[in-house]
């Protein structure tokens, strides 16, 4: 079996969806990328992008498995979790969904808050789906790891699935994830600002990772007027590539303002000082081998 696992960009930006003609190459929903690891599915962020992801899965062929779809939430703020609003599973009986995010931030208590009247006329246990709240302290390691799978992965000789966590400097905290098996790594970095407690601590946690998923909310000259609001920019960004010796950078989570022609100079300018770095657009795919390929 391939052990390639293939990367879909979803949605890219932050704070809330745009749409219009000027948002149409880089995309207008927010936050979500997803990860076909073979024998999983793991999902970065429930942004609106989900939805769109929703209808891709309602016609997949599951070869008579389960329909279990692992979402990884960085954290509750909106646009990280509207999607799950309009994610076509959550109403479909065969499937399996688990939702991790922050016990510091009483992740299940206010999601059940969240996904419910008044603010929504179903709660999570109206909903066809088997879900499942999973909350992780930050800096808490766990495998993403069943029966079936298990027995997957004997017979294909391919390792299982580890999550690594640490908590991100943003209002209210966020989770930073590293998904792993065996030679292949993502790190999702995003709603993360750098200070000097994460200038410390990022380059150990993206080392050497396939792919690293990068806030770059702001441009570099937008940042300093932006200070506390948890995020990064492009130039950042490529610094910790450097450093943490990855492989690839992905920027997303883009200002809801920034137009496609002011993102395309943005990428050029980028892309001068580190041709590895990537500006996410929606319906972008991106493949992740093993280091030693």
């Amino acid at each position: 079996m391939d052990g390639t696992w293939k990367v879909s960009v979803w949605g890219t930006r932050g704070s809330t969806p745009m749409t219009g003609k000027d948002f149409l190459e880089y995309g207008g929903n927010t936050s979500c990328i997803s990860v076909d690891c073979k024998h999983r599915l793991v999902v970065f962020d429930a942004g609106s992008g989900l939805a769109s992801l929703g209808k891709v899965l309602e016609k997949r062929d599951w070869k008579n498995r389960k329909k279990r779809v692992d979402i990884l939430i960085s954290h509750l703020h909106l646009d990280h979790v509207q999607g799950l609003f309009a994610f076509d599973l959550m109403h479909d009986k065969k499937a399996e969904i688990h939702l991790y995010g922050a016990r510091e931030a009483e992740f299940e208590k206010s999601l059940r808050t969240l996904v419910g009247r008044p603010y929504w006329p179903l709660g999570l246990a109206d909903f066809a789906a088997d879900i499942r709240i999973h909350e992780i302290h930050a800096g808490e390691s766990f495998c993403l790891a069943d029966e079936e799978t298990s027995q997957e992965r004997e017979m294909s000789g391919m390792p299982g699935l580890r999550i690594h966590t640490i908590l991100g400097s943003h209002p209210g905290g966020s989770l930073l994830y590293r998904l792993e098996s065996g030679d292949k790594s993502i790190v999702y970095l995003l709603d993360c600002e750098q200070d000097e407690h994460m200038l410390r601590k990022l380059p150990e946690f993206g080392r050497e990772g396939n792919l690293v998923i990068w806030d770059a909310g702001f441009s570099p000259e937008d940042l300093a007027k932006h200070a506390g609001w948890g995020h990064s920019s492009w130039r950042q960004g490529v610094e910790l590539q450097r450093r943490a010796r990855a492989d690839r950078i992905l920027m997303t989570h883009y200002f809801q303002n920034y137009t496609d022609s002011f993102l395309r100079e943005q990428e050029r300018l980028a892309r001068l000082s580190a041709p590895a770095c990537l500006f996410a657009r929606e319906g972008m795919e991106l493949w992740i081998g093993s280091r030693k390929q």
